[in-house]
């Protein structure tokens, strides 16, 4: 959280146990944004949809673990992990599948599955 909010605010709402509004949440960077709670269900699905819809499995799955280890790892670290991963898939099917999908005004069919395709070192 020091990383995502500054060092001093994590250490206030750690310390003081305060509770945040959404608002205020989506201000200081803790959340993306803030919204009625009838709406919150809708918007989840909607960027559920959008990645589902609109990226490699393959390239979203290579993505959360790269985002999860990185609260461990060295700016360094990140960038040799994230061109190493960049390697891996663009070379592969669905980096032109996504490139034709859009030029050509289409869903993408995505060729590689997360359970089969997944590199053996990550």
């Amino acid at each position: 959280m020091p990383r995502a909010i500054g060092f001093a605010r994590a250490a206030e709402l750690f310390l003081t146990g305060r509770h945040l509004t959404g608002e205020e949440a989506a201000t200081i960077g803790l959340a993306s944004r803030a919204l009625p709670p009838a709406e919150v269900l809708g918007a989840a699905r909607e960027i559920a949809r959008e990645i589902a819809v609109h990226c490699a499995p393959l390239s979203v799955a290579l993505s959360k673990r790269l985002l999860w280890e990185s609260r461990a790892m060295t700016r360094e670290e990140v960038g040799q992990r994230e061109t190493a991963y960049h390697h891996l898939v663009m070379g592969r099917p669905d980096a032109l599948e996504g490139v034709m999908a859009f030029l050509e005004r289409r869903p993408a069919r995505w060729a590689l599955a997360v359970p089969r395709d997944w590199p053996e070192t990550t």
